[in-house]
């Protein structure tokens, strides 16, 4: 089966004349996409309507293979990656920043999977002491007793012992491998794939496979300790890479494959803002996913179906001496080219009438520029018209913030206190 290529950046429409997809599948797949918020894929009349939104991935649909890019990428986007996620700056491989600037945003995480796992082979993956029970004609560890005792004495030239042996093969190293073997899957760089099966290679030597699953990445998570704490940064890589091959349905029941993978911008956007805020807004404590109780309450007698009332929850509060005094959502949309959505709108008009802080909330969302500037809508009382609250648009520049990561923290502070003021 032929197939047709179609690149798009984030938030692009194209349409592709006389083109139809092929087949039920197909058009199960794409209603799939639609529905979770993905990537619209229509079929019309004359053609089909693709329309990128905050996802970044790759998709095939049937003969049809889709790829959306960020807009931001290359060297900006990999030292944003690595600042956002906790990554570390390693080099262990020779590779050229052009070479670096042309890799997709998936081949620069699995390019930082490779760095971390040749990391920890370098320094020595972790082995853990695992209880064994046996037989040994040279004894080590404790002699079981009650072995012994149960099996009527000495009846052989062995006897009955328990030790702790030091072993690689634990769950950190077999979700490590796991994970590699994911990376090989998803890269397109062929050198890079390359290294990875090198390391692999090297790993499979005294570690066991094992299917790659949220359990056992959650089983992996719970076992880093103090420790362990290097292996934290391959851990996420790897959720990331795993979680962007399928949806989860609402009911979360079933968790459908994709013949892809879809990784959401927008969360990566509110991760890396929340980090900026934490580490140079200063003045303030920042709190994630700060919760608006008792902004709605259902009235006294009037809630039949006994339902929790909804609770606003902005991206961010600034806080004070244990007091809110603003609140932030981090969007990841053009709002200086595009105009901002209804449901933005009032989602923030809620947050600003809420009465934490100073009856304003901000918007904050990327720009690739320092030309957008600070937009603001004003909140008015239908009747009087006298201003009630204020929703405020702030851009912040990533190639900027990505520059000054690297060489100036200084006037990076205060260029994030100057977005927060």
């Amino acid at each position: 089966m032929m197939c047709h290529t179609v690149d798009l950046r984030e938030w692009e429409t194209i349409f592709l004349e006389g083109k139809e997809l092929s087949g039920n599948d197909a058009r199960n797949t794409a209603s799939m996409l639609n529905k979770n918020g993905i990537i619209e894929i229509l079929e019309l009349k004359n053609g089909i309507s693709i329309a990128s939104n905050s996802y970044v991935g790759r998709i095939r649909i049937g003969d049809l293979q889709v790829n959306v890019y960020p807009k931001l990428n290359g060297m900006p986007l990999y030292r944003l990656l690595r600042y956002a996620y906790g990554l570390r700056e390693l080099k262990l491989f020779n590779i050229a920043e052009h070479t670096l600037a042309a890799f997709s945003f998936f081949d620069l995480l699995i390019y930082e999977l490779y760095a971390e796992a040749g990391d920890l082979l370098r320094r020595g993956i972790h082995k853990s002491y695992i209880n064994k029970e046996e037989d040994l004609a040279s004894p080590r560890g404790r002699i079981d007793i009650n072995r012994l005792c149960s099996q009527g004495g000495l009846i052989r030239d062995k006897l009955p012992c328990r030790y702790f042996n030091r072993d690689e093969n634990n769950i950190l190293n077999r979700v490590l491998l796991a994970g590699m073997k994911l990376g090989i899957k998803l890269v397109s760089d062929d050198e890079l794939k390359v290294k990875l099966q090198r390391l692999c290679s090297i790993m499979e030597e005294s570690i066991e496979p094992m299917n790659l699953s949220r359990s056992n990445l959650q089983l992996a998570k719970d076992s880093v300790d103090r420790l362990t704490g290097r292996y934290s940064a391959v851990l996420e890589i790897i959720n990331i890479l795993y979680e962007s091959q399928g949806i989860q349905l609402e009911d979360e029941s079933r968790y459908i494959s994709l013949k892809g993978y879809f990784f959401d911008m927008n969360a990566f956007f509110e991760t890396l803002v929340g980090r900026l805020l934490a580490d140079y807004a200063a003045e303030y404590t920042v709190k994630d996913q700060f919760s608006l109780y008792n902004m709605f309450i259902y009235t006294p007698g009037f809630n039949p179906r006994r339902r929790n009332p909804p609770t606003p929850r902005p991206d961010f509060a600034l806080m004070k001496k244990g007091r809110a005094v603003k609140l932030l959502d981090a969007k990841y949309r053009d709002l200086w080219k595009n105009s901002l959505p209804r449901e933005m709108l009032y989602q923030l008009s809620i947050y600003a009438m809420s009465g934490v802080g100073d009856k304003t909330a901000t918007i904050i969302y990327p720009t690739t520029s320092d030309t957008p500037s600070v937009q603001k809508i004003g909140i008015n009382d239908p009747v009087s018209g006298a201003k009630m609250a204020c929703v405020i648009l702030k851009p912040i520049n990533l190639v900027k913030v990505a520059d000054l990561l690297s060489h100036d923290e200084n006037e990076l502070a205060g260029y994030i206190n100057n977005i927060v003021s």
